[in-house]
């Protein structure tokens, strides 16, 4: 059986199950709406950022930070949110998450860039929300819908990817740059409203005391992390003040872990997270976080570079609704893999996924002859990640320890977006040393572009071997009450 926990935590989950309302009509739609409009923050200021700095009188390594900023506190929020989740209730940390959003949403466009970054900053503890919706399902629902409705959860993550860049895109054209902020304030507001009315309130199990020094030390590690990976291009990647950030998230790293492992507590169990099946899912999630984003900047790239790097020329626009294939690919393979997990379970899933994702990326390097080819490997890709995204909370929520869904799904998230970090700097960095110059701008060379796509291949071959180091003894999706 999948594992368990200790007994009595396992009596207390399951009394907690009982005394539970029934699951109201509409949540998983709910939670799905919710999932969308949190993952909508990550990319709908995307197409505003080259022009920020002219407008906002800034230089672009201080515009850079509406991106940092928001993926820092969504790093640090998401662990801890997820914790809290377990013991204070999940509907609780469900409305907490989209208020930041909304306050954020509605400081962000009020006056000059510090309380742009500001708004931003908060928008980003909104992505915690994620994983607390994920372990509303394993909550509420019959054993049955749970790997149904985490394949849906799963699924608007890479949709709210996918069309963030061409809606913001679109606001831009059409409004202004304040639109893209009203909007995520409305739709929070709505996300807001629905929670409540929806989500059912139920006392959680007991879970100890909240872990402060584990969360305090994480996120310095994480902040630290973070700070030297995005920022290592423009400080200079052997610079002092990259290796000195990335020095002290080693340190505080150990630290945490050495803390965590001795603590009665912890914000993570790191014992639980070390086993087989946590483990090698949590790696599978790192690499495909990497895969989703890296084929995002890829394609918008490639499709934007000039004709004489194998690229085709297209606007910054264009390039943006070319994503739109791939989200709507993603939502429509969500029932699939339910029906795949149930027939052959999670870790089958995760295996076609990786595999479907490599071959993407493997055609993209073989066969690319147009723009129209190169969206449609992109879309293949994009598939591939959403049918690995499905299974991930899939086996995790089979694996943790009953009384831990939310903090161990908050850690799966939290690796996810590690993924993503490592991807955009991965690809900044390539793009910048295998650079050349065309219509007086500095782009990435058809050498940088194949190097990408490799690297995809690459990351994919490491998801089939995590996915085949998560224990065979499991079959199908079990969720452990």
């Amino acid at each position: 059986m999948p594992y368990q926990g200790n007994n009595s935590a396992t009596a207390s989950a399951e009394s907690t199950e009982v005394s539970s309302p029934p699951p109201r009509h509409g949540l998983v739609a709910v939670a799905g709406f919710s999932c969308l409009v949190v993952a909508l923050q990550q990319t709908l200021v995307v197409p505003a950022v080259p022009g920020f700095p002219k407008i906002l009188g800034h230089s672009p390594e201080a515009v850079a930070w509406l991106v940092t900023a928001t993926l820092l506190t969504g790093a640090i929020a998401t662990p801890i949110v997820a914790r809290l989740s377990d013991m204070f209730g999940r509907r609780r940390m469900l409305v907490l998450s989209m208020l930041f959003v909304l306050v954020g949403s509605l400081l962000a466009p009020v006056a000059g860039l510090g309380t742009l970054v500001a708004g931003r900053a908060l928008q980003g503890v909104g992505t915690a929300l994620v994983p607390v919706a994920m372990a509303q399902m394993r909550d509420s629902l019959p054993a049955r819908r749970v790997g149904p409705s985490l394949a849906v959860l799963s699924a608007t993550l890479g949709i709210g990817g996918g069309i963030g860049i061409p809606l913001g895109g679109v606001i831009l054209t059409t409004l202004s740059w304040q639109w893209l902020f009203w909007l995520s304030a409305v739709l929070s507001l709505v996300s807001i409203a629905l929670i409540v009315r929806v989500v059912p309130r139920h006392e959680p199990a007991p879970a100890g005391r909240f872990d402060v020094g584990g969360a305090a030390l994480l996120s310095i590690a994480l902040v630290a992390f973070l700070l030297g990976l995005s920022q290592g291009g423009a400080w200079g990647w052997t610079s002092p003040l990259t290796l000195a950030a990335l020095a002290v998230a080693v340190l505080a790293g150990l630290a945490w872990g050495r803390y965590e492992l001795r603590h009665s507590s912890p914000l993570v169990d790191l014992r639980a997270s070390a086993r087989r099946p946590i483990l090698f899912t949590n790696l599978a999630s790192l690499a495909l976080g990497t895969l989703m984003f890296a084929n995002l900047l890829l394609t918008t790239s490639q499709l934007q570079g000039p004709t004489s790097e194998n690229g085709f020329g297209w606007s910054a626009r264009d390039a943006g609704l070319a994503m739109l294939p791939n989200a709507v690919a993603m939502f429509a393979v969500a029932p699939f893999t339910a029906r795949l997990a149930e027939r052959l379970g999670a870790r089958a899933v995760l295996t076609v996924g990786a595999s479907v994702t490599g071959l993407g990326y493997l055609l993209r390097i073989i066969v690319t002859p147009s723009a129209g080819m190169a969206v449609v490997w992109t879309t293949v890709v994009g598939i591939g990640v959403g049918i690995g995204y499905a299974a991930l909370p899939m086996l995790i929520t089979a694996h943790a320890p009953a009384r831990e869904i939310g903090a161990a799904n908050g850690l799966n998230a939290l690796l996810r977006a590690i993924g993503t970090a490592i991807a955009s700097a991965g690809v900044a960095g390539i793009s910048t040393v295998m650079a050349t110059e065309a219509h007086g701008a500095q782009v990435p060379t058809s050498t940088a572009l194949l190097t990408v796509s490799a690297c995809g291949v690459g990351f994919s071959l490491l998801t089939l071997v995590f996915s085949s180091l998560v224990s065979r003894r499991y079959r199908r999706v079990e969720v452990a009450r």
